[in-house]
Order: C-alpha cells, then structure tokens, then sequence
C-alpha cells in the first residue's frame, strides 16, 4: 500500500532543507570563486603590473641624437664564468676556451688555476661563443648569472659619437661623456635625446680624418653650434675610440680635446680684442695704428711699413695693431670682458670632463695683456672659443653650449651691444671677402660665409715654444646675414707637405677643411643660399660715433 505525500511531511521537508542547504553551498563556493578571481584580476596582477613596471624604469635609459637615432643601449648578455675547484685537465680546457673565447690560453690556465670557487673568464660574451661554450658540456663553466650580471651597454656607431656620448664599466656606471654626465638619470631609466645629428657627426669626422691623414697631424678637432640656441650639433675628437671595445681605451684616444684640451687660440682672438675696444668706445673703426714696429718684441708674420685701420688689423691679421689696441684697453677691461663671455670659468656643461681656461692672474701686466690680444699667453678649450663667438655674433646675447635638445636656458645676458656684434661679423666677413690666401680657400659659391684663422705654436712640457709644432684653425660664421652657425676645426701638429708648398698655415690647412664641413653642412642639413643681396662689403664703419682719429 503506498504512502500518501503530505506537504508538512517533516520527511518531506527534511528532504527539501537539504536541497536548500546544497543549492546555498553551491552558490558561495561560486560566489568565492567570482570573488577571489575580481580580488586576482584587481589587486594581485595590477601589483604584478608595478612590480614589472618598477623592473622596467631602473633599467638604464637609452641615449639618441636629434631625430631619433640609438647612441647607447642596453641589452641582455651572458658572461662566463667557472669554478675551478672542479675542474680536471685545465690545460686541455684552456686551449678549447682560447679558441672559443679569443684569450690567450696562458691566461686562461691561470685563471682556472685560482683558489676560488669563482672566477669571470670573459664578460658579455657573444651568442656564438656562448653556444659552442655550451656545447663544451663542462659543468664548472656557468654562463647564467644574477640579472644584474647579464646586462651589455652597446653603441651601435662605434668611434663616430664616443666622445660625445662616452662610456660605462662593466657594471653599467657612467664612466665619461653623456653616459658620465647624466649617469644619474640614465640609471632612473631616463632616455636622453641629444642635439647632435649623427649623420653630420660622421660626416664631419671623414673630413677631419682626410685631413689629419693629408698633413700627417696629431690630432683634429671639429665642432658645429646652432647659435640661436646652442645646441651641438657635431662635436668630433680625433683620435677616439670604440665603446665597444675596451682594447682602444688608450688615454690618447680617450681625451676629449674640444672640451679638456686647453689651447692658444693665436689670431682668432683679435676680432674679439677688436669688439672690446669698440663695445666700451675706447677705438672706432676710422682709427689707425703704426704697425712698421715691433713693439715689446711683438712683430708680425707679414712685416708692413705703414699703418692699419681696424679692418686692416684684423684681414692682415697684424699682431702689432692688436696688441696696440690691447694696451689701450687694458687690463681691467679685457679682465671684464672674459668674465662676461666665460673665459674665466670652467663650461658649464653636460660633459663634466670640461676644463677651466689657464691664465695666469697673479702675473697679467701691460705685456700679458698685449700678448692676450692677439691670441697668446691665455689658453682656452675650443669649446670656450666657439661658445665665444657664438655669444659676439648672436646680437651680442650670451650662448650656453648643450648636448641636451630643447633645452631651455634663462640667461640670456647682454655680452655686448648688437651694434658690436653686427659689427664684429662684418669683420669676420672681410676676411673671406679680401684676404688672398684664406679667402679663396673657404668661399662657397651663394653662400654668405665669414671666419677668421688662427695659428699658435705650441709648448712643450716645460713651458716652451716649439717651432714647426703649430696648432692652426679656422672658426667661421655663417650666413652672415643671419647669423645661424658657428663652425671651427682645429688641427694639431701638421706636417709640412710639397703638395701645399711646406705651408702648415691656418689658410692653408683649416680654411679648407672648414670649407668642406659647411659643404657636408649644406647635403645632409638642407641648407639653401640666401636670397638676401651681398651686404657686407668693403665699408664697414656704420652705426659708430666718429671719435678723434689718431695714428697708435
């Protein structure tokens, strides 16, 4: 007989609890497993996120030129390393790692021959090696280290930025250049964009090589300044080195003479000594001055029984008529004056390897300051000289050199007035337009280009002239209508050659050279020739009082 089902049954409602019961568990178990993949998803991989986020900004930053392209990087590497302790026919092994390796065995077997459980054989090495060491099977050889040990700095354009951009140790410190400079951002993983244009850097660094090779030089130096903001826009040392090959960290090749290398800077001071006069209204450009003499022992290259207006001075590059005009401005004012433009301080500059200038203040009497007129006796770096010239011919407003693009400075000091500075242009001016020698060796047809040389003997290492030991250079401005560049190569040490009949003059070496940068100039930055008429010529005694004329 079946039994009837009532809906109060307590079996029945027994029954019917315990379907609650399981639904109710059911649902908090997928209730929790909603909840614990929301907390996974919202938390714990968003901490994962930052954790991989903070991994990614210590990584040190990478550093590029103006438009983009990789300078210095930072990539993943293997290192070998070996614990000799467990190591059995060390010889045998020497002479497989030699070949693999590229190390002299000797070294090698007495690397393994340590008493330690750890030795480096070989730091980053390259894919190839680190397969075939792989394929040796020993198990005392360890390519896989801590992370911070697997880290290579690379420099995909070898010797052509390595001054500018410099190098790290092995442990990724900045060591010199930019990587030196700016250590500290780099490490916070900062990526550095830098104003040189490194296609005009290696451009520019064939001319100077072609040079160098020509004369058979020591050393050469280039440098290119937009004046308007500073920016560098080459920068070239020679000799330099691979940054990626410690075999050429030779201290010759390391020093970075455009910024440490501290030199006379001979004839291509006297514009400057010129501007200083005509700034404080000491001499106008309708003066003369008696260069038939020597005075004080000062005597010029090219002898001339007569007189020269300031112009004259400065095409005939006379050391009579800028050490005149030297005395008659003092040393007070030419003190005054090098503080003003930066000639008595170190640059302040991204490249902490800058120098100070060298001059001696405990002994600048009458004569020192007659010598310093026309480029002798006060040693500066040819950064400091192109800084200079960038400030004269800017309107006369101070120029901070920089690596850094589109960097911003607040100083914007009056240096001289811009009449001076239009002025000291239109003598720059003058010496291309009427010089015999500098002159044709430098014009570029359509282009506005003015300049002035320089040639100084150099001193030995006891404070002695050397004769035949010269350093000579061109530093020019251009286009003269509207001032944009200021470009200078310095070569050190030419050798006489027949081809240019034993000459190892500033024109007969730098000038051409300087002609060849600004034509690499034109190709790769796309510079078109002025429109403007020629305006700078002969007649450059415009916008000055007239003071008394007089014969010095």
């Amino acid at each position: 007989m079946s039994k009837k089902f009532f809906f109060f049954d307590s079996n029945a409602l027994r029954n019917f609890h315990k379907r609650i019961f399981f639904s109710i568990t059911i649902f908090i178990f997928v209730y929790l497993v909603a909840f614990y993949r929301i907390v996974d998803v919202m938390i714990f991989e968003k901490s994962i996120n930052v954790i991989n986020y903070n991994s990614q900004i210590i990584e040190r930053g990478s550093i590029y030129d103006r438009n983009g392209y990789l300078l210095s990087s930072t990539i993943k590497s293997h290192s070998l390393s070996v614990n000799p302790t467990n190591l059995k026919n060390k010889y045998l092994l020497s002479d497989k790692l030699s070949l693999i390796i590229s190390k002299p065995k000797e070294e090698i077997f007495d690397l393994l021959n340590q008493n330690s459980e750890f030795v480096w054989l070989k730091r980053n090495i390259s894919p190839k090696e680190h397969q075939e060491i792989i394929d040796l099977g020993k198990v005392s050889l360890r390519t896989v280290h801590k992370k911070e040990d697997e880290k290579k700095r690379i420099y995909p354009y070898g010797n052509i930025p390595s001054h500018v951009v410099g190098y790290t140790n092995l442990e990724g410190k900045g060591l010199s250049g930019i990587e030196r400079g700016l250590d500290k951002s780099l490490d916070k993983g900062i990526d550095v964009h830098l104003t040189i244009d490194i296609n005009l850097q290696q451009a520019v660094r064939k001319e100077l090589q072609t040079i160098i090779g020509k004369f058979s030089a020591e050393s050469g130096i280039a440098i290119i300044m937009d004046i308007t903001n500073g920016e560098i826009i080459t920068m070239n040392s020679l000799p330099d080195f691979n940054p990626n090959n410690r075999k050429t960290f030779k201290k010759n090749n390391t020093f970075n003479r455009a910024i440490s290398g501290n030199y006379e800077m001979g004839s291509a001071f006297k514009p400057l000594t010129i501007a200083m006069g005509i700034d404080k209204g000491i001499i106008n450009s309708k003066m003369v001055f008696d260069v038939s003499k020597p005075i004080k022992g000062i005597q010029d290259f090219h002898p001339f029984n007569g007189t020269y207006g300031v112009k004259d001075i400065i095409v005939k590059s006379s050391n009579i008529g800028a050490a005149k005009i030297a005395r008659k401005i003092g040393k007070k004012n030419q003190m005054e004056f090098f503080n003003k433009i930066g000639f008595n301080d170190k640059i302040n500059f991204e490249i902490e390897e800058s120098a100070p200038p060298l001059g001696n203040k405990n002994n600048w009497g009458e004569l020192e300051t007659m010598t310093i007129g026309f480029g002798h006796g006060f040693a500066i770096t040819p950064l400091h000289l192109v800084s200079g010239y960038a400030s004269m011919i800017n309107g006369g407003k101070k120029v901070n050199p920089t690596l850094i693009k589109n960097k911003i400075y607040n100083n914007n000091s009056q240096v001289i007035k811009s009449d001076t500075s239009t002025y000291f242009v239109k003598l720059l001016r003058a010496v291309v337009m009427e010089t015999k020698i500098t002159g044709p060796r430098v014009k570029i047809e359509g282009y506005e280009i003015g300049g002035k040389t320089g040639t100084a003997e150099l001193i030995n290492e006891f404070g002695q002239y050397q004769d035949d030991e010269n350093l000579v250079l061109f530093i020019a401005v251009f286009p003269v209508s509207k001032p944009k560049y200021v470009v200078l190569a310095l070569i050190e040490k030419p050798k006489k050659i027949k081809e240019e009949n034993y000459s190892i003059t500033a024109a007969t070496v730098a000038a051409p050279l300087v002609k060849n940068i600004i034509l690499r100039m034109i190709e790769i930055l796309g510079i078109p020739a002025p429109n403007s008429q020629e305006i700078l010529k002969a007649d450059i005694s415009g916008n000055y009082q007239k003071i008394n004329n007089a014969t010095f």
